[in-house]
């Protein structure tokens, strides 16, 4: 089972999102040459500069460079792409919840994965793909069950494709999105198992639950964030606070951990033809309001998150929901996941840093 060790070149798709971004930079920071999969020219000289400034080094001869694919699923987008590749991470998928065509989250998703397989198919250099899915594969993430149930990497979100079928465009766009996760990772199981014999590399799929963490990039302003990021700023400092935090109750893991689970899987011969969790804690937002008062991070923040009475239990507090075991990603890539305080921190230092906190206080964990 051939593995990945630095200074191996990888092809990251998606490379300026969340999740891409923090894996191009555990990437370069491990020695790893890198080269990052955008979809316009803009992005590609935005993400260059940006990396430049981060890593010095990668400004040296094949350390960084970036690939810009308009359309992912166009026949053969990669096939150029893949020239010198050891190994591929494809994280690029359609995250919105407001496309209301269900083909229009599914093409993308399939036809970008299938593609990217086949196109590796063709380079005898390429030894392992990592395929980024989601835990909405899975468990439906965003409606609470009857009661609460224990989710492995056995199962499947059935529930999201059966909705979509039903609904049509009348689906809500957790189920779109849920459907498009099982489809195009069930796609991409399927065109492994039918062509490992030949294939040149081996497959492995992460599933991450709800990824939070420092920024990977140079947005702005909070008004620039998207997805999970943006979820973070605003339930935890947006003023005012929206009515109800939302997920209710959710797996988190922090995104760094994502990144390094995505790496530890070029390199680990038994992540070869595996499907893993990536899940730290099941939580509530109330969790996190909890260890900023304890921790008393963000002088304020009590006062708009007010923190559960000493006598309230936080398991009480929680309505039924799923719990993802993330322990496999421990045992296979050695994964020892941080926990809510060690997120948190890292996100307040963050934000910070870049003058997003300046309406509660400079104190850092209890420091003036």
């Amino acid at each position: 089972m051939p593995t990945l060790a630095p200074p191996a070149r990888v092809l990251v798709t998606g490379a300026n999102g969340f999740v891409g971004g923090w894996i191009v930079h555990r990437l370069l920071d491990g020695g790893y040459r890198v080269r990052a999969a955008v979809r316009s020219d803009d992005k590609a000289r935005a993400l260059s500069a940006f990396m430049g400034k981060k890593h010095p080094g990668s400004d040296s001869p094949g350390a960084f460079e970036t690939v810009v694919v308009p359309d992912i699923t166009v026949d053969g987008a990669f096939d150029e792409c893949l020239n010198g590749i050891g190994g591929i991470i494809h994280t690029a998928s359609p995250v919105s919840f407001a496309i209301e065509d269900p083909e229009a989250y599914f093409q993308p998703a399939i036809q970008g994965t299938l593609g990217i397989l086949r196109s590796a198919a063709k380079h005898q250099s390429v030894k392992r793909v990592v395929f980024t899915s989601s835990i909405m594969a899975i468990a439906e993430a965003f409606t609470q069950p009857d009661k609460t149930c224990v989710c492995t990497e056995d199962d499947w979100n059935e529930g999201a494709v059966e909705a979509v079928n039903k609904l049509g465009r009348e689906a809500s766009g957790n189920a779109k999105y849920g459907a498009s996760k099982v489809l195009s990772e069930r796609a991409a199981w399927k065109f492994y198992e039918e062509n490992k014999d030949t294939l040149p590399y081996e497959l492995s799929v992460l599933a991450p639950a709800w990824s939070f963490g420092p920024l990977p990039d140079d947005p702005a302003s909070p008004t620039e964030l998207n997805g999970t990021a943006r979820l973070q700023w605003e339930c935890l400092f947006a003023t005012p606070p929206p009515p109800a935090p939302y997920p209710a109750v959710f797996n988190y893991a922090d995104i760094r951990d994502v990144a390094d689970a995505h790496v530890r899987a070029l390199e680990v011969e038994g992540a070869a033809g595996e499907r893993m969790v990536v899940s730290s804690e099941v939580c509530t937002w109330q969790d996190w309001y909890d260890a900023a008062s304890r921790m008393n991070l963000v002088p304020g923040l009590s006062d708009l998150h007010p923190p559960r009475a000493v006598h309230d239990s936080a398991e009480h507090d929680r309505p039924p929901h799923v719990i993802m075991r993330g322990e496999k990603a421990t045992q296979k890539l050695g994964i020892v996941y941080k926990r809510i305080p060690e997120t948190l921190q890292a996100v307040v230092d963050d934000f910070r840093a870049r003058g997003w906190l300046r309406e509660f206080g400079a104190r850092t964990n209890g420091a003036a």
